[in-house]
């Protein structure tokens, strides 16, 4: 649509081309017209206040408005509440974490969205991240493979969960793509996020409950990290270290010794990136690849 649109009646205030005898009245111009604003409509003529402050009387047929009415732009795509994203396009979700014993107790939950690609158009940007509802914890998808290309090991160990509560045609996609997230990076990573996780334990030489749970869980994921960098996958933790974060979780060990137990751990999962198969980095590439195809295909998709 052009930008100039010759108007059936135009409202004061709007901003106008004044073009024909009206210019050639307020003084020679190149012949593309004047702008100017309407300031008053009287009898089926205008009064145009032009840029230079002049004001002049212009037919209806003498003027062109210099802006379609915004009123023709279509509604923006909104992605909806959070909980929405969550409950109608959750690509996947599983149980992660310790496995409590009872069967009743609540389980902790992640999850992956998928937003719908024209939302990311508006100015309102879908959530990266939805807490709820109840345990639950999504990340939109593209915000996923950020954080597991950088070896999050939260992200990972929901990708390798056999615990899965929810799985769609794309979250099986997502699930095939596992190995391109994986790297040597796990190392470092993985050390980090444990380390953190005990900087903010520390301080307590006898820990409660609820501490001894959270450290036996962030030692769980260095041996997690150990078996992904020798093979590529997550299987069960031996018999010696089942006992010994059955210990930690327990609390029957001081955290001296729970934090010895993490740097054996450290040690340990340096040695499985030093002789590693997996590449130095993950392949970005086939991630960007399929995500950039999800998007495409939810834009054909939408009605």
């Amino acid at each position: 649509m052009s930008r100039l649109s010759a108007p059936t009646r135009v409202p004061v205030g709007t901003q106008v081309a004044v073009h024909g005898t009206a210019v050639d009245a307020a003084g020679p111009g190149t012949g593309r017209g004047l702008a100017g604003r309407v300031v008053r409509e009287a009898d089926g003529t205008y009064t145009v206040a032009l840029v230079d402050g002049r004001l002049v009387e212009v037919a209806p047929d003498e003027l062109s408005s210099l802006a379609d009415p915004p009123t023709q732009l279509p509604e923006p795509v909104r992605s909806g509440a959070a909980d929405d994203l969550v409950a109608a396009r959750t690509l996947f979700a599983a149980a992660v974490g310790h496995q409590p014993a009872d069967p009743a107790a609540e389980l902790t939950v992640r999850a992956v969205f998928q937003a719908p690609t024209a939302a990311f158009w508006s100015l309102r940007k879908p959530p990266e991240q939805v807490a709820g509802p109840g345990p639950w914890l999504s990340w939109e998808v593209e915000q996923f493979c950020r954080l597991a290309l950088d070896a999050d090991p939260v992200c990972l160990e929901l990708l390798w969960s056999p615990r899965r509560i929810w799985v769609s045609d794309i979250g099986r996609e997502l699930l095939d793509l596992r190995p391109a997230f994986l790297s040597q990076t796990i190392s470092a990573a993985y050390a980090d996020h444990v380390l953190a996780g005990f900087t903010r334990l520390a301080g307590d030489d006898d820990p409660d409950e609820e501490q001894a749970a959270a450290a036996a869980d962030l030692l769980r994921l260095l041996v997690d990290g150990q078996s992904l960098l020798r093979t590529g996958d997550v299987g069960a933790p031996s018999r010696e270290h089942r006992e010994r974060l059955a210990a930690v979780r327990a609390g029957a060990l001081p955290w001296e010794q729970v934090d010895a137990y993490r740097l054996e751990l450290q040690q340990q999962l340096d040695e499985a990136a030093a002789v590693s198969f997996l590449s130095p980095g993950p392949d970005t590439g086939r991630v960007d690849a399929w995500l950039s195809d999800l998007r495409r295909r939810d834009l054909d998709a939408t009605p």
